[in-house]
């Protein structure tokens, strides 16, 4: 990866890291084609840290290694969606309000609980 360390995408609660690659560079190219960097605030996640922080439990987009939320506000984060759009993220979730900030993106396959693409706010 050209603008990431591996590290970035690790477990908060574990440090565990089991991110796809291919989503990877798919992060990796975003961040390219945007051109401006962004912070990672959430990227891989071990079942149990995601069960506590998400409503999506067990196993959620994060658990897969193929979603992370990056932390953008304003003209940045209208730029990210709208890039991720065009690139064919599959996932888009849209966090602009508070003090915590960020845009999740995965590349996820349509699924029974997951139907995609999808775009949605927290």
């Amino acid at each position: 990866m050209k603008h990431f360390t591996l590290s970035e995408f690790d477990c908060h609660h574990c440090g565990r890291n089991h991110m796809d690659e291919q989503f990877l560079a798919e992060l990796d190219e975003l961040r390219h084609r945007c051109g401006f960097p962004f912070p990672i605030t959430s990227g891989y996640r071990c079942p149990e840290h995601n069960n506590a922080v998400s409503t999506t439990g067990w196993d959620g987009p994060h658990t897969t290694g193929r979603a992370a939320d990056v932390g953008v506000r304003g003209a940045q984060a209208l730029t990210v969606v709208k890039v991720a759009i065009e690139m064919g993220f599959t996932g888009i979730g849209v966090q602009q309000k508070g003090a915590t900030r960020f845009i999740h993106l995965d590349n996820l396959p349509n699924a029974d609980r997951q139907p995609r693409p999808w775009i949605w706010s927290y």
